[in-house]
């Protein structure tokens, strides 16, 4: 339960650093490449697909601050791939329950199931 000390208290640093987090979360698409790394890990060509309407130079951005906030981490194949790859990081792997639920949640929206309460 909260209370007005909690809210009205001197942020800690894990505070901060969980408001970085959540920022980091609000941002454009990072949920959609949260949940689309949530698979397994991916190569930047296979985000693409997975998430058609985002640009590469975009996702790109989203991929380095993701990485900075240690939400995602990014590695390369071996040869003769030699590819970079991207999977969530152990911090994103805690969200994994978050993410299915809400990935269940817009496929239901999608659905067109009505979310009208007493119904």
């Amino acid at each position: 339960m909260w209370t007005s000390s909690d809210i009205t208290a001197t942020p800690t640093p894990r505070d901060r650093d969980a408001e970085a987090i959540f920022a980091q979360l609000s941002g454009r698409w990072a949920l959609q490449i949260l949940m689309a790394l949530g698979e397994g890990q991916l190569r930047f060509t296979d985000l693409r697909r997975a998430i058609p309407k985002v640009s590469a130079n975009i996702l790109t951005a989203r991929l380095r601050e993701l990485e900075a906030a240690e939400l995602v981490e990014r590695s390369t194949l071996p040869p003769p791939a030699a590819a970079q790859v991207y999977a969530l990081a152990p911090l994103a792997r805690e969200l994994a329950p978050a993410l299915d639920h809400l990935a269940r949640w817009k496929e239901r929206l999608s659905a067109g199931t009505d979310f009208s309460i007493g119904r």
